[in-house]
């Protein structure tokens, strides 16, 4: 076994203590709160001024930024958005900032609408706070990611020595060293098995002892363990003879191994079995899910009605033929249902052979062209919704003939129904929409709805919801 600690002597501090990639999390943290009492601060200072409000205090002001901030930073921590990943994806950082600040804004004004303490708190500073706050909130979600990225390519986060501890082929090549470099761990000693010498007991007590020997009282922060796959029982025992160090230890894994760690884990007495498919949603979900499906829809439907009567109108004045449009498609679990569209073609194919609609189709109609590029034509989809047969979000229900035959050409295909159909869905928010003309395309769209049956949840449909506003702007693939 070979001790090198020649990396240590080279290594000097980076140039600060405090801007390490781990920490960063913590930071971002105070930075939010700071920002929110700021933000709360000035605009109602600033909205008193201009409009000669004299119905809110500093204080007020104040303590408004501070319970604020209360709520809205523990539920970013809940939903892990302060996690360092987390802080490299700018637009699932800008959805779920929008959500939770809607969220936090929708408790408090009810809260003081209960306690009857409009008065304490002008309303038109409140909403300023509210618009200006998350937006500045949002918009530092995109300087918290190019600060990071570039310190990650420049290698400004603050050094973290660390031991290498594994087989002498995943440690000579140098890969793992110079994948853990940007983010500030730097290996300042390593300690390497030969894979081509037996190691009986004794000998691997006596590497592990001489190993603990050597990192005591040397200026090692941290230790990582890699060995093969093959040998994880040997990784587990220098885990368990490294205890005696105060450091922190962890075992580096490949990604398949890293895949199974990664998923939910439920103990059963001695015995530890990992969650490898994630069944349908529990009873308290599937009720919260159906409880957010049936006010969205219903409200929609309400508010919408006049554009419903005024399509519905425009389609009868345009031509013979039915207004609405039914075809059989499967939901949850295969059971068929009838989907409801406004009727936008010429044609009402429901059978063995139906053709996906493609740019400049002459099956479409006049009023059709219009309604299929605003996805009018979707909107009576929320009655399906109220009867239980399809969400607000889920994976988009394909006709049968099309279901029929890419569950030949795609395996997981049938795994899309694990969970009810919906309006809109991950796959679609995600650029996935409209026709899918090779098979490629298509895989690519159920790639995307089974994620979204693995990590299904209120929140992630909530995102998705505000995200599907911005994708209907973009009407690239409706036709």
């Amino acid at each position: 076994m070979a001790i090198d600690f020649t990396a240590a002597a080279a290594t000097g501090r980076a140039r600060s203590s405090w801007f390490r990639y781990d920490s960063i999390g913590s930071f971002v943290v105070a930075v939010d709160v700071v920002a929110i009492v700021c933000a709360s601060v000035l605009t109602g200072v600033a909205y008193s001024e201009l409009m000669s409000d004299l119905a809110g205090e500093v204080s007020d002001f104040l303590a408004l930024g501070v319970l604020f901030a209360a709520l809205f930073v523990p539920l970013m921590q809940l939903r892990g958005l302060y996690r360092p990943i987390e802080l490299l994806k700018p637009l699932r950082q800008v959805s779920g900032v929008f959500t939770l600040w809607a969220t936090v804004a929708g408790f408090l004004m009810l809260v003081g609408f209960s306690l009857k303490m409009g008065h304490t708190v002008s309303r038109g500073a409140t909403i300023s706070f509210i618009v200006c706050g998350v937006s500045l909130v949002a918009g530092l979600r995109f300087f918290w990611r190019g600060l990071m990225a570039r310190a990650l390519e420049s290698g400004a986060f603050a050094t973290r020595r660390i031991a290498l501890i594994g087989d002498a082929a995943h440690l000579d090549d140098g890969k793992l060293a110079h994948r853990l470099a940007p983010f500030g761990l730097t290996v300042v000693a390593r300690v390497a098995l030969p894979l081509d010498e037996p190691l009986d007991d004794e000998a691997v007590q006596r590497f592990i002892n001489q190993a603990a020997s050597s990192l005591r009282g040397s200026n090692v922060e941290e230790v990582v363990v890699s060995f093969d796959s093959s040998r994880l029982d040997l990784a587990g025992r220098f885990v368990a003879g490294l205890r005696i160090l105060p450091l922190p230890i962890r075992l580096a894994l490949d990604q398949r191994l890293g895949d199974i760690v990664s998923r939910p884990t439920q103990s059963f007495g001695n015995l530890v079995t990992v969650e490898m498919h994630r069944a349908p949603m529990t009873l308290a979900e599937r009720g919260a899910k159906r409880a957010l499906d049936v006010v969205i829809a219903s409200s929609a439907l309400f508010l919408i009605s006049p554009l419903l009567i005024l399509t519905a109108l425009a389609i009868r004045l345009d031509g013979p033929g039915p207004v609405l449009f039914r075809q059989t498609r499967n939901g949850f679990n295969n059971r068929p249902f009838r989907i409801l569209k406004f009727r936008s073609m010429r044609v009402m194919e429901d059978g063995a052979v139906v053709r996906q609609a493609s740019r400049h189709d002459d099956r479409v109609t006049r009023v059709g062209r219009l309604i299929r590029r605003l996805s009018i034509d979707e909107l009576p989809q929320l009655w399906n919704v109220l009867r239980g047969e399809m969400s607000i979000v889920g994976p988009r229900p394909h006709a049968l003939a099309h279901d029929a035959h890419f569950e030949k050409l795609i395996g997981d295909y049938p795994y899309r129904q694990h969970v009810k159909p919906g309006l809109t869905g991950w796959a679609q928010v995600n650029g996935s929409r409209g026709e899918t003309p090779t098979t490629d395309s298509m895989a690519e769209r159920v790639r995307l709805d089974i994620w979204y049956v693995e990590n299904s949840s209120i929140w992630l449909d909530l995102r998705i919801i505000l995200r599907t506003f911005t994708a209907l702007l973009n009407v690239k693939y409706t036709y």
